[in-house]
Formats: C-alpha cells, structure tokens, sequence
C-alpha cells in the first residue's frame, strides 16, 4: 500500500521547526508492510494544502497529514479536507464536552476559538488525543493529526492499528525485528550480512540513529522462524558489535546490567558536561544503582571534587589517560564512569588533536582507559563519547555476568 505523507506548517519551509514526524510517520508504517512514495511540505495556504491532497489522491492509497489541527487562524487543514470531501464541518457533542473537560483540568479558560480544536468534516473517524487537545481526524482515506509531535506518537499507532483492520491488511502480520549495534560501520554491516538474505519475502535494511544503527529484517509473521535463523546467524558473525534489540538503548541496558550485578555506579565529566550521567537519568528505575554525576570541568575541580593530582595535571595535562584514570578513582561507587577530552571546535594541537577522548570505566578495582579520536563538531563528538563510554561498559558489564 502506497502513502502520501503532506506536512503542514510555513515554519517547516522557513526553518522554524524540523520536521521529525515523517521519520516516525514511516518506521510506523514499517510495521503494516506500507510505503511512503512522497512526501510534500507545503505552507499555511488553503491552495497549497488543497493542491497537496489532489496530488495524492493521484497517486497514493492513504494520505497522512500532519499540522494545521490547532485553534489559531493559520490552523486551516481540517477547512481543507471538509472542502476537498465536500462536506460541512460539524461539532460532535461529546467530543466538545471531552475537549472542555481537558482545559478544565489543565486549569485553562477555554475559549470559543477551542471549538475549533474539535470540528471535523462530517462523516469522519476521530481518534482520541491523550496527551493533547485536538483528535485525529480521518475520512475518505484522508487522516490529519496535529503536528505536536508527542501527539502523533500518541494517536497514530491507534489509528494504523484501526485502518489496517479496516482494510484487512494484516492476514499475515508483518513481523519486524531490530538489532541494535555500536561501533561498526553501515557499508561494513552490509557486507558483513548480506549473504544471510537468500530467501524471497525476508528483507534487512540498515537504520542510522544517534544510539547506534540498526539491522532491521522484515517478513510476514508466517516467516518468523527463518527470520530468527537469520539473527543467529548475524550474531555467530558479529556479535560483539550487537548491544540490544528493538526498544534497548545503550543506557538501558547499562541499567539493567547493574541492576542485575547489583552495582552502584557514579561518573565524572569534563568534556561531556553532564550528558553521560543525564542519558543513565533518562531511564525508568535509575535510581536503584545511581549514586552520583560529577561536572569536573576545570583542573581546579578535578583536584577539589576527584582528588586528581595538581602533578598528574601539569605533567600529562587534563586530556590525558592518567587523568581519565584519577578522575574515576575519585568517584566511590562499585562502578565509575570519567570523560576527559578536547571537544572543539578550537583547543586541538598536532599532538592533542580536537576529537581526542579518554573515557575511564572502573569496576571495583579493575579500571580501563580508552583513547579515540572521534570526529563531527562539538556536540557530535559529546554525543559519541557518551555512547562509546556506555557500548564499552555493556561489553566489560556483559564478560562479567
């Protein structure tokens, strides 16, 4: 089944806002075997959006939009639809009534502009907004939700699971499969994998996130156990660039592996400034295993805060292994994270280069320093430090269990 996927919003063209909808628009429609063949960003115009919608309904089975559901006067995608359908916007009751009790219990005064929030072309399919006001809105393969991310989250899994029903698109599910890895290249892991994929209906793609990339095979349920021989095999040939599967996470499975060992951990940073002890927060339970986070970003604070030698410092410098080394004996968990590099953009010399990390990991008595070169500009090099520090820690976690 082919999609159209029409973004509404003048701030996506102008730079105001990225769009990231339409990434999650797709990996959802992954999982129901449906295909986005384009999608159109178009301004706040009647025209635009009327112009958009024909073009779909060319060419597409579905048309998903996402933007324009709000209560303001740029808010015009549900005018549109009404009018593409020639039907008269109209106001379910109940629907107002749910609508008035939302803003009731945000402790908002509602307007008679929400109203808006509600109307619908007659004749249409609402899904229910949890985390929002307006619903979802869906009618003559024509579905509009509002572009708040987190509400798109929210709605459109119910309204895929509603429409592939509808449709009887699912007699032989679609059954997906992530594995998750760290540390190898995309044009490796091709050429490492590939010649598992023989068989007629299993597919692999590769899926690049800041968490690492993913090897994603898809079948058709009535597949599922030529799809997990496949996984076999892939981890017989490179498992140890494999941490996880589907919903892990580098920090979630650091969470759970302490958990599991019974271990407290605790980190010190420097060049990542809090983003490695704020990943460990991000997960649910945390607490039973984090001690502390320690921001040492001047020398004056690693001495004061980790005990790191006035010495160590002028004779190796802050960038150094043996700081990296000190920096974690100074912390007092079973497990100690520490981060100490030259993040950039200015800083680098030919013998300390931007991009140079040391990460010390110390697990009881035994500690281990690593030294890469990553590259990217400042944040990029933060962020993989951040994952390079946790993927190493699953490896030396996982030895140990």
């Amino acid at each position: 089944m082919k999609v159209g996927v029409i973004l509404v919003g003048t701030e996506l063209l102008n730079g105001g806002t990225l769009d990231t909808n339409s990434l999650y628009i797709a990996e959802e429609l992954n999982k129901y075997g449906m295909e986005i063949e384009f999608k159109i960003t178009v301004r706040d115009f009647k025209e635009e959006i009327y112009r958009a919608i024909d073009y779909c309904k060319r060419y597409v089975d579905l048309i998903i939009i996402s933007g324009g559901l709000g209560p303001t006067l740029d808010d015009i995608t549900k005018e549109v639809i009404a009018d593409y359908v020639k039907k008269p916007l109209v106001v379910d009751e109940e629907e107002l009534k749910e609508l008035k009790e939302k803003f009731e219990k945000a402790g908002l005064k509602f307007k008679n502009l929400n109203i808006k929030e509600v109307e619908k072309p007659e004749g249409s399919v609402t899904f229910k907004n949890d985390v929002g006001m307006a619903p979802a809105v869906y009618i003559d393969d024509i579905v509009a939700f509002p572009g708040v991310p987190k509400e798109l989250y929210n709605m459109l899994p119910k309204f895929l699971t509603w429409y592939a029903k509808e449709k009887k698109l699912l007699d032989d599910e679609i059954y997906i499969k992530d594995l998750i890895t760290y540390g190898m290249a995309e044009s490796l892991l091709d050429e490492a994998v590939r010649e598992f994929f023989t068989e007629e209906g299993i597919y692999y793609e590769f899926l690049v996130k800041n968490y690492g990339i993913l090897i994603r095979l898809q079948s058709k349920m009535s597949n599922k156990n030529k799809v997990e021989k496949i996984v076999k095999k892939i981890y017989n040939r490179i498992g140890e660039f494999i941490f996880g599967e589907d919903n892990d996470r580098l920090e979630k499975k650091v969470v759970e592996l302490l958990q599991k060992l019974n271990l407290s951990i605790s980190t010190a940073e420097s060049c990542t400034g809090g983003m490695l002890a704020s990943k460990l927060i991000d997960v649910p339970g945390v607490s039973d295993v984090f001690y502390e986070g320690v921001v040492s970003y001047s020398n004056e604070a690693k001495q004061k805060r980790l005990n790191v030698k006035a010495e160590t410092l002028e004779k190796y410098g802050a960038v150094s292994e043996e700081v990296a080394k000190e920096m974690v004996l100074g912390l007092h968990t079973d497990v100690a994270l520490s981060t100490t590099g030259i993040a950039g953009p200015g800083g680098g010399s030919d013998e300390k280069p931007v991009g140079l990390v040391y990460m010390g990991i110390r697990i009881k008595d035994k500690i281990y320093v690593e030294k890469r070169v990553f590259r990217g500009d400042r944040n990029k090099i933060r962020e993989r430090t951040v994952s390079h520090t946790l993927f190493t820690l699953i490896k030396i976690l996982s030895e140990d269990v």
